[in-house]
């Protein structure tokens, strides 16, 4: 599937169409969902209700039975109305394989993603301008980051709504590869609370349900390399240091650790040392 070529609507769009589901908390047929959503419509089958529809089928959210009676699935079967964060975990997943490989996955997300990501968001932003004049033939196998300019609001949009890009702050119509909420989310679920965990098995966490980042295996898959596995790319370290500051991680230093990871900080010549990882506050949102 191609997540960022048009018809597919935007993430706002099928979260709408998830939260009706989940409100009505039972199977629906096509033409009563079309009917409340895209009054008129019922008889079309080129709308935003049915592309919205599709997508989540593709992506194993929903399933249609012959009948074309429609129903959430993958996750999201229990799901409430005002549950934004869950269909974004659920989302992320799927658009990234985590829970399962779709059988015609996202590519052009992924591929963007995974170089967007290499990128450092202590340095740079972007928008489509920065990215065909300087940037589309940079990735391993020199092909185009992104096919054309109409890919790159769409990329905006889904990978905000991922938590994996960020608007850039003061700078109109630009983004950043700040990836800290899909960060913050993934330690809530994967980590307890106050308890220390050492910095190794946090970044395979984070590199296993966020395989876009430098180090996870999409990025490895495409030609994004780090120089040694305890290296943390610039999107993660910044991700990372942003939750220290924002007071929901400590990043601990133990002078005895066997095992570190070697983050980026802009303020330090040379890498900084992390042994341990305490998640503080839970991602509430």
């Amino acid at each position: 599937m191609q997540l960022l070529n048009t018809p597919t609507p935007s993430p706002a769009i099928i979260w709408t169409v998830v939260r009706f589901l989940a409100s009505e908390g039972k199977p629906l047929p096509k033409n009563t969902i079309t009917m409340y959503l895209e009054p008129g419509e019922e008889a079309k089958n080129s709308g935003p209700v049915h592309h919205a529809l599709s997508t989540l089928r593709d992506l194993g959210l929903a399933v249609a039975t012959q009948d074309g009676t429609w129903s959430l699935t993958g996750g999201l079967e229990k799901i409430t109305v005002d549950d934004y964060a869950r269909f974004q975990r659920l989302a992320r997943s799927a658009v990234l394989g985590v829970e399962g490989e779709v059988p015609d996955p996202p590519e052009d997300m992924r591929r963007a993603l995974a170089w967007i990501l290499t990128r450092d968001p202590f340095k740079e932003s972007f928008n489509w301008a920065t990215v065909d004049q300087l940037h589309n033939r940079s990735a391993p196998d020199g092909e185009l980051v992104l096919t054309n300019d109409t890919r790159w609001p769409s990329f905006a949009t889904w990978g905000t709504a991922l938590g994996l890009i960020a608007p850039a702050p003061y700078t109109a119509s630009r983004h950043v590869p700040d990836c800290t909420r899909a960060v913050h989310q993934v330690l809530t679920d994967g980590l307890e609370r106050g308890r220390s965990t050492d910095s190794m098995s946090v970044l395979q966490l984070l590199r296993r349900h966020l395989p876009v980042v430098a180090g996870g295996a999409l990025a490895a898959s495409l030609g994004y390399t780090l120089d040694a596995p305890k290296a943390v790319g610039a999107a993660l370290s910044f991700a990372l240091m942003r939750g220290e500051h924002e007071g929901w991680l400590l990043l601990g230093q133990d002078s005895d650790a066997s095992v570190v990871i070697n983050l980026q900080d802009p303020e330090r010549s040379s890498a900084r040392i992390c042994s341990s990882i305490t998640l503080l506050e839970d991602d509430d949102a």
